[in-house]
C-alpha cells in the first residue's frame, strides 16, 4: 500500500570539477555569473520543473558550486509487519529520486556548457554530490537564510 508522505527537504551541494571557478566571479562583493553559470541556473530550474516529485527551494551558485534546498515528494510504502501492523519503509540511503535528478541535471548542464565552450567531453562536475536531510523547520529556515546571503 502506498501513501503520500510529507515532503522531505535536503540540502544538496554540487561542485565543479577540481573546484574550478567555472560559473562566474565576484566583482565588488557580488557574484557575476558568466555564460556557464547562467546555463547552470537555467538548467537547475528546468530540470526540477520537468521532474515529478522534485521541488527546488532556495538555491545559490558560487564560482565553483551549486547549493540548493530540494524537496522530495516521495511515496511511503506501507507493509504488513510480523504482528499484522503496518510499518513504513523509507530507507536511510540516498534517495533514488534525488540521485536520479542530480545525475540528469549534471549531464544536461555539462552538455550545454561543453557545447558553449566548444570542448565536448570535458568534465564539468565533481563525481558525487553532498546531500543532508534537513531535520526540522528551524534548520530549514536557517539554511534558507544562508543560501540567500551574499558571500564573496
Amino acid at each position: 500500500m502506498t501513501h503520500s508522505a510529507a515532503p522531505r527537504a535536503y540540502l544538496v551541494g554540487l561542485s565543479t570539477f577540481q573546484a574550478q571557478p567555472l560559473l562566474g566571479e565576484y566583482e565588488q562583493g557580488s557574484l557575476c555569473l558568466n555564460a556557464c553559470g547562467l546555463i547552470v541556473a537555467d538548467e537547475w530550474v528546468r530540470s526540477a520543473a520537468n521532474r515529478k516529485g522534485i521541488a527546488i527551494d532556495a538555491w545559490r551558485i558560487t564560482p565553483n558550486q551549486l547549493q540548493s534546498i530540494v524537496f522530495l515528494h516521495m511515496p511511503i510504502t506501507l507493509t504488513s509487519g510480523l504482528a499484522g501492523g503496518l510499518t513504513e519503509s523509507l530507507g536511510s540511503q540516498k534517495p533514488w529520486l534525488l540521485s536520479s535528478f542530480i545525475a540528469s541535471f549534471k549531464a544536461a548542464a555539462a552538455k550545454r556548457i561543453n557545447l558553449r565552450l566548444n570542448q565536448v567531453g570535458q568534465l564539468v562536475w565533481q563525481r558525487s554530490y553532498s546531500e543532508h536531510l534537513i531535520s526540522d523547520a528551524a534548520r530549514l529556515s536557517q539554511l534558507r537564510h544562508q543560501l540567500q546571503a551574499v558571500e564573496p
